[in-house]
């Protein structure tokens, strides 16, 4: 178990495709590139994967709040969480999130909404190889 707690954070919610997240990241690192102060993620609203119409919030942990129209600034609720560390590409991460279903149903656990997809090393300049993309799946556990 790890207890989350994240604070401010900018958003952009949306739906679509998983791989369009780099057109709500591109909007808010250009509006809060320089309150950015964390790793970028994605919050997953559905239960169970979607391929074409996902309902999912981008988003970055900022220093201050910020208020755009578009874009927004809240806190993120924290809370005791099971953890998971993916590597390697992103078409492979379903394996990820079986083991922790699996592991939840074992110990009758229930996962609160949204699933957190926190990008440690992905696509960019130095990460180019999916191989070795690093993706932390963060599912806050519903205490009863």
């Amino acid at each position: 178990f790890l207890l989350l707690g994240l604070g401010i954070a900018a958003g952009i919610r949306w739906r679509g495709k998983y791989s369009d997240c780099g057109q709500a990241f591109s909007k808010l690192y250009g509006v809060m590139g320089r309150y950015v102060c964390g790793t970028p993620m994605d919050l997953y609203y559905d239960e169970g994967a979607k391929d074409d119409d996902a309902d999912v919030e981008s988003v970055v942990p900022i220093r201050k709040g910020k208020q755009v129209e578009g874009i927004s600034v809240r806190e993120l609720p924290g809370g005791k969480a099971v953890c998971l560390i993916h590597k390697g590409p992103y078409d492979l991460i379903g394996a990820a999130y079986a083991r922790l279903t699996d592991h939840a149903r074992e110990h009758a656990m229930q996962f609160a909404r949204p699933v957190r997809q926190v990008y440690i090393k992905g696509p960019g300049i130095i990460f180019k190889n999916p191989k070795n993309y690093l993706t932390e799946i963060q599912m806050l556990i519903e205490e009863p």
